[in-house]
């Protein structure tokens, strides 16, 4: 069996936040649950992969700060990337030969690393929070959003970084458009799809032209 590490995430307060266990040495995905939903999602209503992948950051937006522009802006940007990585090539090509005419390559976009809002990372026994966070496999990318950092702030992200953690402080200008924020996601984002043989769903079964169990 796996060796899991547990991350509480989604509210400013570790003590409100949410657990979810994550394997040591694998990725957390977009596909892998489970989500919090307040209410089970409508997989019939949600028919497609694209209302999928909506829901999917609607539900992350709500674990945000209510008052936090820049987190909402970071997912709209990070799921645009998810989208026009996929329909470019040779990403593109590569997918619609895996995908047999069963799958569109936009259908592996769940692959895509899950991003955890306000994460608290274990940092030799204390809780460092991150904006946002992505397990990696074998470890954290923290994400810093732009705003005031001060002195104390600095200090807590380094000692991020000195506990083996990628830190990427953003500036506004990273946050212009989905092609700015992909440049300063690390280069192993940037092939996420690489190794998942077949596109899996948080949801179960995919609905449309042919039903595929995910």
């Amino acid at each position: 069996m796996a060796d899991t590490i547990t991350i509480v995430y989604g509210a400013a307060a570790r003590e409100w936040a949410r657990p979810i266990a994550v394997e040591t040495d694998a990725p957390l995905r977009l596909s892998d649950g489970s989500y919090p939903f307040a209410e089970p999602p409508d997989l019939i209503r949600l028919d497609t992969t694209a209302a999928r992948l909506g829901f999917l950051r609607e539900h992350l937006r709500s674990l945000c700060d209510l008052w936090s522009k820049p987190s909402r802006q970071f997912l709209d940007l990070y799921f645009g990337w998810i989208g026009e990585t996929l329909a470019r090539d040779p990403a593109r090509r590569e997918l619609m030969e895996a995908g047999c005419g069963l799958f569109a390559p936009q259908d592996w976009s769940f692959a895509a690393p899950r991003p955890l809002p306000s994460a608290h990372l274990s940092v030799g026994g204390d809780a460092v929070r991150a904006d946002f966070a992505f397990w990696i496999g074998g470890g954290f990318v923290a994400v810093e959003l732009p705003g005031e950092r001060r002195a104390k702030r600095r200090g807590e992200l380094a000692r991020l970084g000195g506990a083996g953690a990628t830190v990427i402080e953003l500036a506004p200008a990273d946050l212009a458009d989905a092609a700015a924020l992909g440049a300063r996601l690390p280069p192993r984002f940037h092939d996420f799809w690489r190794g998942v043989a077949l596109p899996r769903s948080p949801f179960g079964p995919r609905i449309g032209r042919t039903v595929v169990r995910l």
